[in-house]
């Protein structure tokens, strides 16, 4: 292996990498950078990947390089030594390639394995959190239930009339709403979903930080309002608990109200028959499940029938 022309060459083709990229990096600066936009967007694409391939083939030209001026200084310092020409046998050849050979089946055969161990560990990691989930929605539609059956006739009644401040039941539901957090499985946070009593809002959303203390002491409620949702989806599905039916979800659905990409259940609590609110059940125990930024991971379908009181 003639040293001194590898030296050459690869020297030659890093300065030609590295003019083209100053080159490349000027473009990418104007454009990125100071915003003039004279690229369009495929050759910016384009630009940056040629940056990038063109920086790492440099930094291995220089490594190589570096090598081989290493190379030819021990050379020559041996030469100005006297010291002889250490010839390699033939069979010490072989064995290197051998080695050499063995140590790459070796690798892959590693990096192989723990690709193997990696995704089966990725397969119980992910069937634990789907048992982990599947508990958990189980657990809030055995919870809910219980959790409609404890809205009182008087809190009813001010439900129905929109009357909770003026009948002195916003302590009551204030308490019943944390009560619920810490008295049931996996620490459900409830919100209802009552129609709003001033147009043109549709639906008022009461949760335990709607109803605040006043500086006189007294209890204000600040429902959240809603003229309708984002979604059609979930407008439909509200509409059709407020109609006494229970909805199909068969898609993921992460509203504003109903989100069944998370452990979560809802009923309906009626008066006279007809329904007045929406109860919602959601815990946030088990968030970590859908990483922040991707797709849901799991989704489940609701209740198996409309739970009411």
């Amino acid at each position: 292996m003639n040293h001194r022309f590898l030296l050459r060459f690869f020297t030659n083709l890093a300065i030609v990498l590295l003019s083209f990229s100053c080159s490349g990096i000027v473009l990418w600066v104007i454009d990125e950078v100071l915003l003039w936009d004279i690229l369009p967007d495929a050759w910016s694409l384009l630009v940056r990947a040629l940056l990038i391939a063109g920086g790492i083939v440099t930094f291995v030209l220089v490594v190589m390089n570096v090598l081989l001026s290493l190379a030819l200084t021990a050379e020559a310092n041996a030469s100005r030594a006297g010291l002889p020409d250490y010839a390699v046998s033939r069979r010490a050849k072989r064995r290197m390639r051998q080695s050499l050979v063995a140590g790459l089946v070796a690798i892959a055969l590693i990096i192989g394995g723990l690709q193997i161990t990696n995704h089966f560990r990725a397969q119980a990691a992910a069937e634990a959190a789907r048992s982990e989930f599947s508990q958990a929605q189980t657990d809030l539609n055995t919870s809910m239930q219980a959790v409609l059956n404890l809205f009182t006739p008087p809190l009813l009644e001010a439900i129905d009339t929109n009357t909770l401040a003026e009948k002195g039941q916003l302590g009551n539901l204030s308490k019943l709403l944390s009560a619920i957090k810490a008295s049931f499985p996996h620490s459900p946070n409830a919100t209802l979903l009552v129609p709003a009593a001033q147009p043109p809002f549709k639906y008022a959303r009461i949760n335990s930080s709607s109803i605040r203390s006043s500086n006189d002491g007294k209890l204000q409620l600040s429902p959240e309002l809603y003229t309708t949702f984002p979604s059609e989806q979930e407008t439909q599905t509200i509409e059709q608990l407020f109609a006494g039916e229970l909805p199909a979800l068969t898609d993921p659905l992460a509203g504003q109200m109903i989100n069944n990409t998370l452990p979560s259940t809802w009923g309906v609590l009626k008066r006279d028959g007809q329904v007045i609110a929406v109860v919602y059940l959601q815990s946030e125990l088990l968030y970590d499940l859908v990483p922040y930024g991707a797709s849901p991971a799991f989704h489940h379908e609701g209740p198996d029938s409309l739970l009411s009181n």
